[in-house]
C-alpha cells in the first residue's frame, strides 16, 4: 500500500516551445555546417558546431522521452538525459520548488540532499503540471505523516545550500560575461576576414571564451562571497567619545 506516496512524474505534455527551438535551431545550423563541408571542404569550425548541435539536440530529446523523477516509500529516483540517480528518504534534506527566470520551465522541483547538494527533478515543474508547488507541498506532507521526512532545519544544511545558491549565480554571471567575449570574438573574427588578415576562427570564438569562462567564475564568486560577508556581518555604527551612537 503505496499511502499516496507512490508517484511518478514523467512528460505528459508535447515538448516545450524552448526546447523546440534548441532543435530547430540544432537542425538548421548542423545543416548548414554541413553543406559548407560539401561544398568548401571540412574545416574544424564546421565540424565543431555540427558537434556542439547534435550533442544539443541528443541532450534535448533524451531529457523528454527518458527523463523522469519516481517517488516510492524507499526514496527518489531521478533518471535523468544520461544517468539515474537515487536517494533514501534519510539521504533528503527537503523538496522544494523555486523559480529560475532565464530557464524553461520557470518553476521546478529540487531535491536538496543532506549533504545540501541539489538535485533537479525531471518534469516536476509548471509544463507538466499545474501547480507543482501544491504537489510538491502534498508529496512533503505525506512524506511527514508516513514518518518518512521531518521538518527538522539544520543550519549547517542551509548555509551549504545558500553556498550552492551563490556559486550557480557566479557561474551564471560568468557564462554572461563570456558570451559577450564570444560576440566580440566574432566581431574581431569577421574584421579580419574583410580585412584580408589571418584568421583564427576556432581560437578566437570558441577558445577564448572558454579560457575566459573560469577566471569570470572566480571573479564572480569571490565578488559574491564578500558581498554575502558584508551583508551578514554588517559594520557597527560609529560611537562617539561617550560610547553612545551619533544621533
Amino acid at each position: 500500500m503505496s499511502d499516496g506516496i507512490q508517484r511518478e512524474y514523467r512528460r505528459r505534455r508535447g515538448i516545450p516551445p524552448t526546447f523546440l527551438t534548441l532543435l530547430v535551431a540544432a537542425v538548421l545550423v548542423s545543416a548548414n555546417a554541413l553543406y559548407a563541408m560539401a561544398s568548401l571542404g571540412p574545416s574544424g569550425w564546421d565540424m565543431l558546431a555540427v558537434a556542439a548541435w547534435v550533442a544539443v539536440a541528443g541532450r534535448v530529446l533524451l531529457e523528454q522521452f527518458r527523463a523522469r523523477t519516481s517517488v516510492t516509500a524507499d526514496g527518489v529516483t531521478v533518471r535523468g538525459a544520461i544517468r539515474t540517480r537515487s536517494w533514501a528518504w534519510s539521504e533528503i534534506y527537503g523538496i522544494r520548488v523555486e523559480e529560475s527566470r532565464r530557464s524553461t520551465p520557470r518553476w521546478s522541483g529540487y531535491l536538496y540532499a543532506t549533504d545540501g547538494r541539489r538535485a533537479r527533478l525531471p518534469h516536476l515543474d509548471e509544463y507538466q503540471l499545474g501547480d507543482p508547488i501544491g504537489e510538491v507541498a502534498d508529496l512533503c506532507a505525506t512524506a511527514l505523516r508516513l514518518g518518512l521526512t521531518s521538518l527538522e532545519t539544520r543550519p549547517e544544511v542551509e548555509d551549504r545550500i545558500a553556498r550552492g545558491a551563490r556559486r550557480r549565480k557566479a557561474w551564471q554571471r560568468a557564462a554572461v560575461a563570456s558570451l559577450v567575449v564570444a560576440a566580440l570574438m566574432f566581431a574581431l573574427n569577421t574584421w579580419l576576414i574583410f580585412t584580408d588578415r589571418p584568421t583564427h576562427s576556432l581560437l578566437l570564438i570558441g577558445g577564448v571564451p572558454l579560457v575566459c569562462l573560469p577566471v569570470f567564475f572566480l571573479v564572480a564568486d569571490r565578488f559574491g562571497e564578500e558581498r554575502h560577508r558584508r551583508l551578514s556581518h554588517p559594520r557597527p555604527a560609529p560611537r562617539t567619545a561617550t560610547g553612545a551612537p551619533p544621533d
